[in-house]
């Protein structure tokens, strides 16, 4: 890593690609970096725009229209690039310990990152998975592997089995299906978590919008699973009640959360296990480092950067609003299930207002 940092100059450094981390190169690039010397860390080249994934796997975007490429965005703000991941923060030295073997320092610490998948811990309770799965997250090796599932379903017929509970697994089965069963009818498994007795997939999701996404499963022939995969082997999904699954390919879209090095750190948590932030983004207990939520909504960014400012340069710190978000699941072949309220949507219109609302958005985010 090079870096055009000085002696005298506040150190800021910007760990993750996230969409705030991404305003924040675009700023950088209109304002200068002034007496501040700025880096960005991530082991990856482009920024992924997260709500454009599953357009991405239903076929309805290339792989260009959701992926930024940061090399210029980088060079214009005048920032340096860490190509690496984080071993380790120190929160007490303010520090942060790279894989490439460096250290950085900073004044004031930024951080943005996806959802993270830990490998480990799903080998631990999942046997196998390390080898066999595909993981949804890091989103960018995601991409990199999907077209060739798609390319072995041209040759053969498939099992793929969704490992996941919640929305984003239902969304997964619902772009995936219709897309790998031509030409030779793949099939789609939903293994949905839980077991007999305990709460329906989806429960936790507003009743008219997980109603209609089972029923737009059912239409699709995707097989739903109320049960726990304990284990692959790379013919199978060995299940908690006993059965097993054949499986030719795995997709694992759970478990997704902040990364060890984070949680582990020594910054103050929540009940939950997720870092506590105040309604400025700090955390709560050191109050030099700001953490964006896991794929935080365009409005967190306007914070984050004035917020970052402020703490390096002075100034009026902005809070957080309050985000109203209508809930949005991709269904596949060109449609889509919206819900706003007590309203839902569903069909080919829903899709055409979420595929306007996400090419307005990253172009907002890329305008000059």
């Amino acid at each position: 890593m090079t870096t055009n940092a000085s002696p005298n100059q506040q150190q800021l450094v910007l760990l993750g690609a996230g969409r705030a981390h991404v305003q924040t190169l675009k700023n950088l690039a209109r304002r200068g970096t002034g007496d501040v010397s700025v880096t960005l860390v991530t082991p990856y080249p482009h920024y992924v725009e997260s709500e454009m994934l599953a357009g991405y796997v239903a076929g309805q975007y290339p792989s260009t229209d959701l992926c930024v490429p940061l090399s210029s965005l980088v060079e214009m703000s005048g920032a340096d690039f860490a190509g690496a991941h984080v071993r380790s923060l120190d929160p007490v030295a303010r520090q942060v310990r790279l894989s490439n073997g460096d250290t950085l320092s900073y004044d004031v610490l930024s951080i943005d990152l996806e959802p993270n998948a830990d490998r480990q811990a799903f080998e631990t309770h999942m046997p196998g998975a390390r080898t066999h799965a595909m993981f949804m997250h890091p989103r960018a090796t995601f991409m990199q592997l999907w077209p060739r599932l798609c390319e072995l379903a041209m040759e053969r017929a498939l099992h793929v089995a969704v490992i996941g509970d919640g929305l984003a697994a239902a969304e997964m089965a619902m772009t995936a299906a219709p897309v790998l069963a031509v030409p030779h009818g793949s099939r789609v498994t939903w293994i949905a978590g839980g077991a007999q007795g305990t709460p329906p997939p989806l429960a936790g999701e507003p009743s008219a919008l997980a109603r209609r996404v089972l029923a737009r499963l059912k239409r699709l022939h995707v097989t739903v699973l109320q049960d726990q995969c304990v284990g692959l082997d790379g013919q199978s999904a060995q299940l908690a009640s006993g059965a097993s699954l054949q499986c030719d390919a795995p997709i694992i879209t759970g478990g997704t959360g902040y990364p060890a090095w984070l949680l582990q750190s020594g910054l103050q948590l929540t009940d939950d296990g997720a870092p506590k932030v105040n309604e400025r983004l700090q955390s709560e207990s050191h109050r030099q480092i700001f953490i964006a939520p896991l794929d935080a909504d365009a409005q967190y960014s306007p914070v984050l950067n004035a917020n970052l400012w402020a703490a390096l340069t002075g100034g009026e710190f902005k809070t957080t609003p309050k985000i109203h978000r209508s809930r949005i699941a991709v269904s596949g072949q060109g449609q889509a299930i919206m819900l706003w309220g007590p309203f839902s949507l569903e069909g080919r219109f829903a899709w055409r207002m979420l595929n306007r609302g996400n090419h307005k958005r990253l172009a907002a985010l890329l305008a000059q």
